[in-house]
């Protein structure tokens, strides 16, 4: 009886690590999170450069997510997103890289803050050093980084 308590145990211990390394997917975080779906400052008005629209999904290939930022209708960008870690309360980091666009191959470090129906990202630095954004001002502007909100379907 002890053999077969042990055997069960270790089953369950064994589809328990199975589980956590499934969550711990950039796809499965980003779904876990909410953060699938369409994001923008103001999603009753169309993607424009003031009010990129930003569409988050699950893929099939590589890590399992990315985003695409839309600028206009034939102006976007797709980003895979590498690695997702929550922080301290409240706080997402993510790694992702530019796989389309001008700055094709441009890895970045974000930090987000995340609530439950929008997001701001207070923090961004690329893989060539720059600092984009810091305590959510985009350094090249001096502005305030906007918060994005959910999109209805």
């Amino acid at each position: 009886m002890r053999k077969l308590l042990a055997a069960a145990f270790a089953v369950l211990a064994s589809m328990s690590w199975i589980h956590t390394v499934r969550a711990q997917t950039p796809g499965n975080m980003l779904a876990e999170l909410g953060i699938l779906g369409r994001w923008a400052a103001d999603c009753t008005k169309p993607p424009s450069g003031p009010n990129p629209h930003l569409v988050f999904e699950r893929t099939a290939t590589g890590p399992g997510a990315q985003y695409t930022v839309i600028f206009a209708a034939n102006n976007s960008t797709t980003r895979s997103v590498d690695n997702v870690r929550i922080g301290k309360p409240g706080t997402v980091a993510m790694h992702f890289t530019t796989v389309t666009g001008q700055s094709s191959g441009l890895a970045f470090d974000i930090t987000m803050l995340l609530e439950p129906q929008r997001y701001r990202v207070v923090g961004s630095i690329g893989s060539d050093g720059k600092v984009y954004i810091k305590d959510g001002i985009v350094v090249a502007t001096g502005a305030a980084n906007p918060w994005q909100n959910k999109c209805p379907d």
